[in-house]
């Protein structure tokens, strides 16, 4: 690069080792020596290769300002911070010197990697303005996600912990991937203050109205038990609470996001009052069932198996269990893979519900061998002789039941018998069915513990 005025020209790509669940960048150097010169000044910083990001953000993110002194090291350092950031593939520039003024042109490379939200879980001391404007002195190019490569986590941690320190709240701020209940595999980063108690004294549900909030509240004594966490409470409602309004029928009933304060009054003093909004919904009622993908067993079968009769609750805890009998069921025709995909129709008018239940049955699995362990030979080897199940035999997932309670039943009663005059403990037994998907046969191990 030429120039009559006096020019240097410096390409510099910072190379970096990232984590390995993210994209690989390889990061060529080339340098150039540059002769220094007294009293340098930064006279003019511009940014090329920009796709989404603003040559504002860019700049602010590499901490460089326009009137400072000029040094390679700082340089250096201002693209080593643009590479950390996660927000780019490649990061290189060129200087162009006239006088004492050095104008900076940062060569860019935009990564494709994805972003992520940042989820603040238990910083009850701050609004959510406050956390970003916090971050954004640090990580000027924040816009409530994070790459999920790079190091800008790190920086948002830096920049929390400094929060916390201006505040004097004694406590650490941790970092880790957290993947979204509420939209499923998301991936999302979670900044959470440890080292500090949160305890919760009083919980509230508003909206709460078919199921009591007195119901809720009971349910929920171990969460007011816990410290607050956000992620816990989201959780604790959709693992435990939500179970409750499904069994009432309120199938569409759904929790919003936690709403934590510190609580007034001498009882619940430096503690948190907590609110879970819920929108229950309407009750709806079961119309029926849609099978498709079935082939071993009629709509018919489906329909006793799942035992749900029109015009009755739709009660969700019921079609769960009625989904198990269903895989049991297909378990007595040796499809032992098979799996649902349910699909519920609401007609809010008639307060109905029809599930489109597409079934995956899976291949047709063979009796392998059987193995009875924590018995003598000699009555390991009866009970062998009892089993009716031959190698070779479509296999059926419920014969285990029907072998002790049948089959085997005096065998089990001498032996119960010997044990109990012999004053040795009773024996329990546990079921072990493995199924070998190449060459499609379910091995069985029974064991006997005392």
């Amino acid at each position: 690069m030429t120039h009559r005025t006096s020019s240097n020209t410096v390409a510099m790509i910072v190379p970096r080792i990232i984590p390995l669940f993210s994209i690989s960048l390889v990061i060529i150097a080339f340098t150039v020596t540059l002769a220094q010169q007294p009293d340098r000044k930064i006279g003019k910083i511009e940014v090329e290769g920009l796709e989404r990001l603003s040559a504002d953000e860019v700049v602010a993110s590499s901490g460089l300002k326009t009137g400072a002194s000029f040094s390679v090291e700082n340089l250096d350092a201002a693209g080593q911070r643009l590479v950390d950031s996660g927000l780019f593939a490649k990061v290189g520039y060129r200087t162009n010197t006239k006088g004492n003024l050095v104008t900076i042109v940062f060569l860019v490379e935009e990564s494709k990697s994805s972003k992520s939200p940042v989820v603040f879980d238990n910083f009850v001391w701050f609004t959510n303005d406050e956390l970003v404007a916090a971050i954004r002195r640090e990580v000027p190019s924040f816009d409530g996600t994070a790459p999920d490569s790079g190091k800008m986590t790190n920086a948002i941690s830096h920049a929390l912990q400094n929060l916390l320190k201006e505040r004097h709240i004694d406590g650490a701020v941790e970092y880790a991937p957290w993947q979204s209940l509420s939209t499923g595999s998301k991936q999302e980063h979670l900044f959470s203050v440890a080292g500090i108690p949160i305890p919760i004294c009083r919980l509230h549900f508003p909206g709460a109205k078919n199921v009591p909030e007195e119901k809720l509240l009971r349910s929920s004594r171990q969460l007011k038990e816990a410290d607050y966490s956000q992620k816990s409470a989201i959780a604790f409602s959709y693992f435990t609470l939500m179970p409750i309004y499904r069994e009432a029928g309120q199938l569409r009933a759904a929790f919003a996001e936690p709403v934590p304060k510190f609580a007034d009054g001498p009882d619940c003093t430096g503690e948190v009052e907590l609110s879970i909004p819920v929108e229950e919904g309407p009750i709806f009622l079961w119309n029926k069932a849609e099978w498709t993908g079935n082939e071993s067993l009629t709509p018919q079968e489906l329909d006793t198996a799942l035992g749900m009769k029109n015009g009755e609750l739709a009660n969700g805890v019921k079609i769960d269990k009625g989904l198990h009998e269903v895989s049991r069921k297909y378990g007595h025709t040796g499809r032992l893979d098979v799996s649902f995909g349910m699909q519920p129709e609401f007609d809010d008018k008639a307060s109905q519900v029809t599930f489109k239940i597409a079934v995956k049955e899976g291949p047709q699995y063979r009796m392998g061998t059987l193995a009875i362990k924590g018995l003598t030979d000699d009555d390991a080897k009866s009970l062998q002789e009892r089993w009716k199940l031959k190698s070779g035999d479509v296999f059926d997932g419920s014969y285990f039941e029907r072998f002790l309670k049948t089959d085997a039943r005096d065998e089990m009663q001498r032996i119960f018998s010997e044990r109990q005059a012999a004053h040795k403990s009773p024996l329990g037994s546990t079921e072990e069915v493995t199924p070998n998907r190449k060459t499609l046969t379910a091995d069985v191990t029974i064991e006997f513990k005392n």
